[in-house]
């Protein structure tokens, strides 16, 4: 039996697949997170506050249900500090899971470990995601980009035009699918992000338009099938980037929280069929096939 180690507190592996602390994660109910964490390893409140950067006093309002944690921030903060694995970190971040499969003990953490193994990274934000992986790290030398989200500004508003000319003139491919800014859907966003009427459908019209002017009228007639661009109108639930068939950056939308400060996955393409790059690829391509194509 592995163990994980800070400074002030150990964890055992297995305490992160049990059906209590996936549940708990799932429902960001870190009161009972900490309940879990104390009665497996007889921590005291300090030891937790010290390991996650809160005082005792917060752990004690926490525990006893007097205070709620829902800053992306400080959920980063416990999972680092209690040393969560990266199943246990994903389903906090996401506060979702999988519906537990009907195994027992070290199978359940096999499982669900064996679910995520091509996530290689997640960031809290896509702030720190973007200072560690900028536009041009990811684009400079793709040869097949897929994009479908809301706006897409990483690719209209920061990568630079010239730097996208270049690419698709040599023969890259690139697919945007963007959120209908004359549809129902980017309505409802609008509403459920508290921005005022009209605030994203002319962000991402202007986005469209951007890239098919600027950057598809100006490409060689040879190259302008390069750039294919889409609308759909259904609830966004991601931004989906797909590069190369091997990597791709997903960004969670969640309720009441603006898209820039959600959290990030990155996932690296595995040899196993299982992992999460499957579902994500289905999903884009789905999609696309609903779309229609401008």
């Amino acid at each position: 039996m592995s163990v994980r180690t800070t400074a002030t507190l150990t964890t055992v592996d297995l305490l992160w697949d049990t059906t209590d602390m996936l549940d708990a994660l799932a429902a960001r109910n870190i009161a009972q997170v900490f309940r879990l964490v104390q009665r497996a390893t007889r921590a005291s409140q300090t030891t937790l506050g010290v390991a996650t950067g809160l005082s005792q006093a917060q752990i004690s309002e926490i525990t006893s249900g007097a205070r709620r944690v829902s800053s992306i921030d400080v959920l980063t903060r416990i999972c680092t500090g209690l040393s969560m694995p990266r199943h246990a970190r994903m389903t906090l971040l996401l506060g979702e899971r999988e519906p537990a499969p009907d195994l027992a003990g070290h199978q359940l953490g096999t499982a669900v470990r064996d679910q995520c193994a091509d996530v290689s990274a997640i960031y809290s934000s896509r702030s720190d995601f973007m200072a560690e992986l900028p536009p041009q790290a990811l684009f400079d030398h793709a040869a097949d980009i897929r994009a479908a989200g809301l706006s897409l500004n990483l690719i209209c508003q920061q990568y630079g035009d010239n730097r996208l000319l270049r690419l698709l003139a040599a023969g890259t491919r690139l697919r945007c699918l963007f959120l209908d800014p004359a549809g129902e859907a980017i309505r409802r966003q609008e509403r459920e992000d508290d921005y005022p009427d009209g605030h994203l459908s002319a962000l991402t019209e202007l986005n469209i338009q951007n890239l098919a002017r600027r950057i598809r009228d100006r490409l060689p007639a040879d190259a302008r099938d390069n750039l294919v661009i889409g609308v759909y109108d259904e609830s966004i639930r991601a931004n989906v980037l797909l590069i190369d068939g091997r990597l791709c950056v997903v960004q969670h939308y969640l309720p009441q929280m603006r898209g820039v400060d959600c959290p990030t996955l990155v996932i690296e393409r595995s040899a196993s069929p299982s992992g999460l790059y499957p579902i994500f690829d289905e999903m884009f391509n789905s999609l696309w096939e609903r779309s229609r194509q401008l």
